[in-house]
């Protein structure tokens, strides 16, 4: 079952979200030595749902004709 291309356009950026996020609350743990939770995780909460739609609509098309 193949999926449509704008779902799985959503898969790749969800997941390159969730890895970014990852990284930057990990960074900021190690620089500051303070817990991220919960003003840089909340943050990132929020610009989650943003990011994913960005990278969504930005990804180049494949177009079936």
């Amino acid at each position: 079952m193949k999926l449509d291309p704008l779902i799985e356009e959503a898969i790749v950026a969800t997941i390159s979200m969730f890895i970014v996020g990852t990284f930057i609350a990990l960074a900021f743990w190690e620089i500051t030595d303070i817990s991220p939770w919960p003003f840089v995780v909340l943050s990132e909460s929020a610009a989650f749902g943003i990011g994913i739609v960005l990278l969504t609509l930005a990804s180049p098309r494949n177009r079936r004709h």
